[in-house]
């Protein structure tokens, strides 16, 4: 599948940060949000996405941890990409986050290229 048929859930609660990445993908793979955790697991449960762009820190509710480590409990997203979108950007934090479930991490602030070379590569690696 190429870049531009990917289907990709940003589940991000900063309404300038969904702007930004709008910005970077549109037209380039079919976006959709979810602006809290509860809202991103009933999408997942309602469609089904390529590649997840998860904000770890969502204000109220479910984490971005709490969010991935329930997705890696269901059988369809056990081996979906999900790349943690975040601003924590010690060493340590970035460790806790992959061992959560997260398989790719970026940190915020990022540019259009290094976000769509992540999504290429992702697309390449995972045969999407």
């Amino acid at each position: 599948m190429s870049i531009d048929k990917l289907k990709i859930l940003v589940v991000e609660d900063n309404r300038d940060n969904r702007e930004v990445i709008t910005l970077f993908i549109r037209g380039i793979a079919a976006l959709d949000f979810a602006l809290n955790g509860e809202e991103a697991l009933v999408k997942t449960e309602q469609n089904s996405y390529d590649i997840i762009l998860m904000d770890i820190n969502l204000g109220m509710g479910l984490s971005g941890i709490d969010v991935t480590k329930q997705l890696r409990q269901k059988e369809k997203y056990k081996s979906t990409p999900i790349v943690a979108v975040t601003a924590y950007s010690l060493m340590d934090d970035r460790q806790k986050i992959l061992n959560a479930g997260c398989s790719h991490y970026v940190g915020k602030p990022f540019t259009r290229k290094e976000l769509l070379e992540l999504i290429s590569n992702i697309s390449v690696d995972y045969h999407l």
